[in-house]
This record gives C-alpha cells, sequence and structure tokens, in this order.
C-alpha cells in the first residue's frame, strides 16, 4: 500500500492555474525525485502534501505517521551552535527522542568521513556556517529522525559534491531503514541516477518516469539537461508554431 497517494490534484496561484489533474502515488522504502524548473510548483507541490496549503479539488492521501519536512528556507538562530539547533529539530519532530551520540553512531556507520563532517559542524555557531552547511546539517538530522515520510525540498542546492555524495548516502541508509523520501532537485543526473523513479512536473501536471533512458527517449534528447529543456518547453514550441 502506498504511503502517498495523489488523484487528480488541481491548484491554481493568483487566479492562475498551476496544476492541474496531478497525479503521484510513493510506496514504502522508495526515493522518488521531482524535476521542475524554477515556479514550476515543487515547493507548492510539497506544501499541499504538508496541509500548509489547501487544494482546489482532488485528493491527497499521506498515510504517514511521523512525516519530515525539509523546506527552502532554513534560518537557525544565528548565535545558536548548530547541536542546540539539532536539539531543537528533534525535540520539534522526532517520534523518538534521539540524543547527539546516537546520531552521530548511525552516522559512522553509514560513513565515518561523514560522522567527522557532521560532528565538525555541530559544534559551530549557525552565524559561521555556510549555507551548504546548514542545508546539510539539516537534511541529514531529519533522515536521522525515523520519520516514515521525508519530503526534501532541493536538499543539495548550494551543497559541495562531498556532502551531497553524504546526502544521497544517508537517503539511500534512511529508506533500508523504513522510510519513504520525495525529494525534489534541479540536478537531473543525481534524481535519474539516485531514485527508483521520477517525475517531470511541468506545464502543469506531473509525467512519471521509471529510468533515465525513457526520459532521454521521451523527448528524443541526447542528454538529460536537453530532455530536461524539451519537457519544460515543448508545449511552448507549440503554441508558439500554432
Amino acid at each position: 500500500m502506498s504511503i502517498l497517494v495523489i488523484n487528480s490534484l488541481a491548484f491554481s496561484h493568483n487566479d492562475a492555474p498551476l496544476f492541474n489533474n496531478l497525479n503521484l502515488h510513493l510506496l514504502p522504502g522508495e526515493v522518488v525525485g521531482i524535476l521542475g524548473n524554477n515556479g514550476a510548483g515543487k515547493t507548492t507541490l510539497f506544501d499541499l502534501i504538508c496541509k500548509l496549503r489547501q487544494p482546489e479539488s482532488g485528493e491527497i492521501i499521506n498515510r504517514a505517521q511521523h512525516p519530515a519536512y525539509l523546506t527552502q528556507i532554513l534560518t537557525p538562530p544565528p548565535r545558536l551552535r548548530m547541536i542546540e539547533v539539532y536539539e531543537l529539530i528533534t525535540h520539534l519532530n522526532a517520534p523518538a527522542k534521539t540524543c547527539f551520540h546516537e546520531a552521530t553512531t548511525r552516522l559512522s556507520a553509514w560513513s565515518p568521513a561523514l560522522s567527522r563532517r557532521y560532528s565538525g559542524i555541530s559544534k559551530k555557531k549557525a552565524s559561521t556556517c555556510s549555507y551548504g552547511e546548514i542545508r546539510s546539517f539539516f537534511t541529514l538530522t531529519l533522515l536521522l529522525m525515523c520519520s516514515d515520510l521525508i519530503i526534501l525540498d532541493e536538499p543539495t542546492a548550494g551543497v559541495d559534491p562531498e556532502f551531497r555524495h553524504f546526502i544521497w548516502l544517508g537517503i539511500k541508509h534512511a529508506c533500508s531503514e523504513g522510510a519513504s523520501v520525495l525529494v525534489s532537485s534541479h540536478y537531473t543526473q543525481e534524481i535519474t541516477a539516485s531514485c527508483d523513479r521520477f517525475y517531470m512536473l511541468a506545464h502543469h501536471q506531473l509525467e512519471a518516469f521509471h529510468s533515465a533512458d525513457q526520459f532521454l527517449a521521451r523527448y528524443q534528447a541526447t542528454s538529460l539537461d536537453e530532455a530536461f529543456i524539451s519537457a519544460s518547453t515543448s508545449l511552448e514550441k507549440v503554441d508558439v508554431a500554432s
């Protein structure tokens, strides 16, 4: 049984349609990606799933008992050390209390190098952390909370290659431990390579794909970026031609 199902979802913003007959499903233990241009509605879709907005029509069936949501905007109090941010996140979101030592022990099992870098950031004040360090720390903390549904809105945006690798490693381990992950990104390569399935959000709808080859074939493209651009603009080209 799917942990998340979206059927015939419709939503408008400022009287302009954003979604029309949008459909999606997510199975337990799956990682599913969402690709889409800026402004396509990825964040709005996640807000709808998390009940921060209300759809105009359609249904969202969310069977998660302990969901977690990484939003686009992260602004921890600048004077807090990141270990205190960890305690705040887990206090507000974790289904069970997990001390920081337990978290780093789990990270060590995933990757000793990841645990060392995460621990290093935990000692810094938020005001001295880079955007990528804060985003990586938040993402990995959510992946450690034993949530059954984890929604990540562009977790690797502004993140260096090492932490990008660690984030996807964390996603893989969270899914192996029972989580389902819905993740958006602008990086076509990481979505097609790391997700079980993915959707392209364009022209108010989601189109489902099971592989990079299917995505390339659908748009007769020779590269993933070319397919992404074609998916985003193909209807516009038709409209201009007509």
